[in-house]
């Protein structure tokens, strides 16, 4: 009983269940065993517990946060990665699930994924997040929160971010890969189909994801959002 989180009733309803054997494919064993990993995860980090005092330095440069949703109604979680701030991957990795756990409890009845918005233009080695900490991000989303992930957008990748994807891509399960795409807004449509039958991460229209009058304007959308720290938090 120790290995049961406080937010065990909340958390383990018949959607979550459906989520891991939906991730597991339908495999009685592997489902039980990965649900039984979540819990003692779960029980050990307390994600419904995390102290907002000790994620909120993660942010104050507004390089990740939830705001807003895409075309399906999913919540959007922007990354900015060039506005990284910290160095501690073991804090960074409790801001994301912090971020997580905010999109769970603000999505819509009937919604169960969200959609990363990244913006890659400014990527660069100087200022990226370290391959370790981009693999545990990876491990935390695919093992303890399965069929949470509606679409992946990375905007304007140069070409050593692709390199960098290449890198990682080995660590993303098939499922989550798939929901991979890359967007260069400038882009007609057509131009962004050309690019899918030449890459091996989909080329997709920007409004395929997103409504342009929703997206951040930082994101290369309309909306005219400027992130403020302060007023963010108190928000949240």
């Amino acid at each position: 009983h120790e290995l049961i989180p406080l937010d065990i009733e909340g958390w383990l309803t018949d959607e979550c269940i459906a989520r891991y054997v939906r991730a597991r494919k339908g495999v009685y064993e592997d489902t039980r065993k990965a649900l039984r990993k979540t819990i003692e995860w779960r029980a050990a980090t307390r994600p419904h517990a995390l102290r907002p005092d000790v994620v909120s330095v993660e942010n104050e440069t507004g390089k990740m946060y939830f705001n807003g949703f895409d075309k399906l109604s999913r919540p959007v979680i922007y990354m900015y990665n060039h506005r990284q701030n910290t160095k501690e991957a073991d804090n960074q990795i409790r801001w994301v699930i912090y971020t997580l756990e905010l999109c769970i409890r603000h999505m819509r009845p009937g919604v169960e994924k969200v959609s990363l918005a990244i913006d890659a233009a400014h990527w660069g080695f100087s200022n990226s997040v370290a391959i370790g900490t981009a693999k545990k991000f990876l491990e935390v989303l695919a093992n303890h929160y399965p069929e949470r992930l509606g679409r992946a957008v990375i905007f304007l990748p140069p070409k050593f971010f692709v390199a960098f994807y290449a890198l990682v891509s080995p660590f993303i399960d098939p499922v989550t890969k798939a929901k991979v795409a890359f967007v260069n807004p400038n882009a007609p449509a057509a131009e962004s189909q050309k690019q899918s039958e030449n890459s091996s991460s989909p080329w997709i229209p920007v409004e395929d994801c997103f409504a342009r009058e929703s997206l951040e304007v930082d994101c290369y959308g309309k909306w005219a959002f400027q992130y403020s720290h302060p007023v963010y938090w108190k928000a949240i």
